[in-house]
C-alpha cells in the first residue's frame, strides 16, 4: 500500500455538512485526557468497542497494540469522520527529549518495515501539525515536531530503545499510531498523531502488569506487585510521577486544540 507524503495531503477545508472528529487512544487514562475539556460525555459502543462522545467528537478506546487497526477501521467506517487523531503517551527514543515533552509525529513507521525495500510510512497532515504546534507554543508547552516508531512489543529498557533508535533515529516509540494512521490514509482522511513522552530513552520500566491489553488500569495488580516487590516501590512511584507529567502536558494541549478542531468540522 502506498501512502502520500505530507506535501501531497489534501488541504483542510470545512465540509458543507457537519462532521465529527474521531480520536483514538489505547488506554482509559488517555481517553480521559482527551475529554477533560468536555462538559457532557455520553457512552456508547460499536462492534464491542467502548466509545465516549461529546458534541462533534468521538473518542475510541482501542486497547494496546495492533488491535487498534481493527478498532480504527470499525469506527471510521461507521461514523465517517472529518479527521482522525491518535493521542497518547509514548516512550522516548531520542536522548534529546525529556519526560513530558509533546511530540507531533510528522512521520510514523512500523518496526516490521525495517530492512525492507519499500517505505511504508504514514504521515500526519502538515496543517494539523502546524495548528497543534502553534497551540502548544502558545501555552509554553515543551512541544516539537518529530517521528515515531510503532512496535508490537513494548520497549522496556535502554538497550531495546537504543536498538529501535538506531534504525531511523525516531524520537519516540508507541504501539498504535502507525495502525491508526494507516486506516486514515486508506480512507483519505487528514490524520495527526500526538504523543507525550512518559519515560526517557535511558529509563528502565518496571513491568507491574497494572495496565491490561484492553487499556484499563487494574489497581489491584499494582498493589499485588508492590507487595511482592517492596524494594521496587520507590522506582514504581517515580515511574508513576513521570507518567503524570506526560498526561498533564497532553491534557493541556488537548484542551487547547480539540475544541477549535471540533468547531472547524462540526460547527
Amino acid at each position: 500500500m502506498a501512502f502520500r507524503p505530507p506535501g501531497q495531503r489534501p488541504a483542510l477545508q470545512r465540509s458543507s455538512h457537519s462532521e465529527v472528529i474521531a480520536v483514538f487512544a489505547a488506554m482509559q487514562s488517555e481517553v480521559s485526557v482527551c475529554l477533560q475539556w468536555a462538559k457532557e460525555v455520553r457512552s456508547s459502543e460499536v462492534d464491542g468497542l467502548r466509545l465516549s462522545e461529546t458534541d462533534g467528537m468521538v473518542v475510541c478506546q482501542t486497547g494496546i497494540g495492533p488491535r487498534s487497526r481493527d478498532a480504527a477501521e470499525s469506527v471510521v467506517s461507521r461514523i465517517s469522520p472529518g479527521v482522525v487523531l491518535s493521542i497518547g503517551v509514548a516512550g522516548g527514543l531520542s536522548p534529546k527529549h525529556a519526560v513530558g515533552d509533546v511530540i507531533l509525529c510528522e512521520r510514523i513507521d512500523h518496526e516490521s518495515h525495517r530492512g525492507g525495500e519499500r517505505e511504508d510510512s504514514v504521515f500526519s497532515d502538515p496543517r494539523l501539525v502546524e495548528a497543534a504546534l502553534a497551540a502548544g507554543k502558545g501555552l509554553k508547552l515543551p512541544i516539537a515536531k518529530g517521528s515515531s516508531l510503532t512496535v508490537d512489543e513494548a520497549a522496556w529498557g535502554p538497550a531495546e530503545k537504543a536498538e529501535h533508535h538506531s534504525w531511523r533515529a525516531h524520537d519516540l516509540v508507541d504501539m498504535e499510531s502507525y495502525w491508526i494512521g494507516e486506516v486514515a490514509a486508506r480512507h483519505n482522511l487528514p490524520f495527526l498523531a500526538i504523543r507525550s513522552i512518559s519515560d526517557h530513552a535511558g529509563d528502565e520500566l518496571i513491568k507491574t502488569g497494572a495496565v491490561g491489553l484492553d487499556g484499563n488500569f487494574h489497581g489491584d495488580r499494582l498493589i499485588a506487585y508492590v507487595r511482592e516487590h517492596p524494594d521496587q516501590a520507590t522506582a514504581i512511584a517515580a515511574q508513576g510521577e513521570a507518567a503524570r507529567s506526560a498526561f498533564n502536558n497532553l491534557a493541556i494541549l488537548c484542551a487547547a486544540l480539540l475544541p477549535p478542531l471540533v468547531q472547524h468540522f462540526a460547527g
